[in-house]
């Protein structure tokens, strides 16, 4: 509950979630928590909508949360968490929420930009759309950018982070299995997640940071979720993968120093010109 130091013990807690129970997902994440401690773990990441499940349509409203600064009391004890909730605006417009809470109080929250409508995917239907990408302090010099599933999929998401100073971006997602399995020539692992991995890897090598990737596991209704969860190191290399069905916890250190490694060979984080971006930018909106 404290910030952290150059070197950090990160876990993902891929499990899936309770839909609309958020009792049941709350328990199992406090538990995550005091397993974590015990491990040394400084940082717990769980998936997209971790406390309520994923497929909650009509009931998107009676399961968000008033927004506030302790939304969660019982994940106040042991290590930082970020978790996946439902919070309802002082308009009452629920948001796909993703929360970094530290002796939970929130040091952080994002709010999902991207909602997909394609496919199986309604989500602009029930959620409001967030307006705001930042990356924040957690200290020991490590500068955090968070993300929700189809945010990662619009890279300019990740360059604005990337931007701001961010050396470590966290996903979370419920990506479903799409394709069928590939008969063992890239692990048997569903088709879906060569694009997944491609978008994560792209990130860390272009930016010299960690991506911190924490998907579900699990059906619900007509959607059946990936797993492999993953971590990249910020030289790209895939440093740790969970299971791609059952539930798993993969438990990494990362270190500052990496990043400062990774970042020596190539300058690109230094030589973005954000000036140039929002001239051409406001360019090209004009001549919308």
């Amino acid at each position: 509950m404290t910030a952290f130091g150059g070197t950090l013990r990160l876990r993902i807690e891929q499990f899936a979630p309770a839909l609309a129970d958020p009792g049941t997902n709350l328990g199992r994440i406090a538990r995550a928590q005091a397993d974590a401690a015990a491990d040394g773990v400084h940082l717990v990441v769980t998936p997209e909508l971790s406390v309520t499940g994923y497929d909650v349509r009509d009931a998107v409203h009676s399961l968000a949360v008033v927004e506030s600064p302790h939304p969660f009391p019982a994940l106040a004890d042991g290590p930082d968490v970020v978790v996946g909730a439902i919070e309802r605006d002082a308009a009452f417009v629920p948001y796909n929420g993703m929360l970094h809470l530290r002796g939970g109080t929130v040091l952080h929250r994002h709010r999902k930009v991207y909602l997909p409508t394609y496919g199986m995917f309604d989500e602009a239907r029930w959620f409001g759309a967030g307006q705001h990408v930042r990356a924040y302090d957690a200290g020991g010099g490590w500068r955090v950018g968070l993300l929700v599933c189809e945010d990662l999929w619009h890279p300019g998401l990740a360059w604005l982070l990337a931007t701001h100073g961010a050396n470590l971006l966290v996903v979370q997602s419920a990506a479903a299995g799409r394709g069928s399995w590939d008969g063992g020539v890239n692990g048997g692992r569903f088709a879906s997640w060569d694009a997944w991995e491609h978008l994560a890897r792209a990130a860390a090598i272009a930016y010299g940071v960690y991506v911190v990737l924490a998907n579900r596991v699990g059906v619900e209704g007509p959607l059946c979720f990936a797993g492999g969860s993953m971590i990249v190191g910020p030289d790209g290399a895939v440093i740790a993968r969970a299971d791609d069905l059952a539930e798993d916890r993969i438990t990494v250190d990362l270190t500052i120093d990496a990043v400062a490694a990774a970042r020596r060979p190539y300058a690109h984080a230094r030589d973005d010109d954000p000036h140039l971006m929002a001239r051409e930018l406001a360019r090209v909106l004009a001549d919308r």
